[in-house]
């Protein structure tokens, strides 16, 4: 919205009756608007000053800052974990009042319930300037810039009392949500024809974009993973092809002496699968320590998954049985009268 056209209460109008607007459409569950939003690697930070803590100017903590409306936290579906969400009351007529997440409250209120205390922002919009605000909530972590950083503390004034730019809107669908875009144009031009919207698009693409590098990343592993396990299942292929060779005397000796095929068959086997054991051990052990330095790469994945962890050895070893099995054949094939008439 222009500054040259909208006032700082004409935007709080218009704002006050586009969201119950577009919450009347038809599939819409909630509205809300908010900036910047999670995962859109937009940051801005202001310091701030705790009452009972003067610092030096030059010494006050600054932490990132969201400006929301009153149903962003039940539109983002960001829990509150303790204390209140904002409301329609919390405007210029209203207290001052602030939300922290949990990331702030645990670094600047250690063992201590951060309601009711009082931070003053250095945020001001012309109207309410730097005001002492008073924490009534303390909301849930999310991710700002991408999905394998830590979350950051955070605080968030209702944007009714720090209105410096139009934020962005938030809308929760029941369905296809790029299915509404031409029903929101048409609320938004309804009211202001020449106010644009504009990069439309939904939490899941967001989310599909803060991720494409992680993905990038765990396909680039997987590619040299399917390397190594091929060339694993080729290197036991020729060891115990070569093996083969070299003691097929022996074997065909073995075989003229009563040994049946199976028992070829299977002392070739053991042979491949007590290399791949051995190969498992050490590759496990070395796994189950170094994993932990991966673990930025992992969502929702400890280091040390049992799953994972079940899962690739028994991959492994069906890989060199497979491997192995060729090689086992060839040698419970062998034929000990030739193999006697060639000694």
């Amino acid at each position: 919205m222009p500054d040259t056209r909208y006032s700082r209460d004409e935007r709080i109008r218009f704002y006050g009756q586009l969201l119950p607007r577009l919450a009347a459409l038809p599939g819409v569950r909630s509205v809300a608007a908010g900036w910047p939003m999670p995962l859109s690697n937009t940051s801005i930070g202001i310091s701030f000053q705790i009452e009972g803590r003067p610092v030096a100017s030059a010494d006050e903590p600054s932490e990132a800052l969201s400006i929301v409306t009153a149903e962003y936290f039940r539109t983002m579906r960001i829990p509150i974990l303790s204390g209140r969400a904002f409301t329609e009351r919390d405007d210029t007529r209203g207290a001052p009042v602030v939300i922290v997440n949990q990331s702030f409250a645990r670094k600047y209120f250690p063992g201590e319930n951060p309601i009711g205390k009082n931070i003053q922002s250095d945020l001001g919009d012309g109207v309410i300037k730097s005001p002492m605000r008073e924490v009534v909530g303390i909301a849930g972590d999310v991710k700002r810039q991408a999905l394998t950083t830590a979350s950051d503390p955070q605080y968030y004034p209702p944007w009714a009392q720090a209105v410096i730019l139009s934020p962005t809107l938030c809308i929760r669908t029941a369905g296809d949500p790029s299915a509404l875009a031409g029903a929101l144009r048409a609320q938004l031009a309804a009211m202001d024809r020449e106010i644009p919207l504009y990069r439309v698009g939904s939490l899941e693409d967001a989310v599909y974009k803060a991720a494409a590098q992680p993905r990038f990343q765990a396909s680039l592993l997987a590619c040299f993973a399917l390397m190594a396990l091929l060339l694993s299942a080729v290197g036991l292929y020729a060891v115990l092809s070569y093996m083969v060779v070299r003691r097929s005397g022996e074997i065909g000796v073995r075989m003229a002496l009563g040994a049946q095929r199976a028992d070829v068959l299977a002392m070739v086997l053991r042979r491949g699968i007590a290399l791949a054991a051995a190969g498992l051990a050490i590759g496990l052990g070395v796994s189950a320590i170094l994993t932990r330095y991966l673990k930025d790469l992992l969502f929702r994945t400890p280091p040390l998954d049992a799953t994972t962890f079940l899962a690739v050895p028994a991959i492994l070893l069906a890989i060199s049985l497979a491997a192995s099995s060729v090689p086992a054949w060839r040698a419970a094939r062998v034929d000990p009268m030739q193999t006697l008439r060639d000694q």
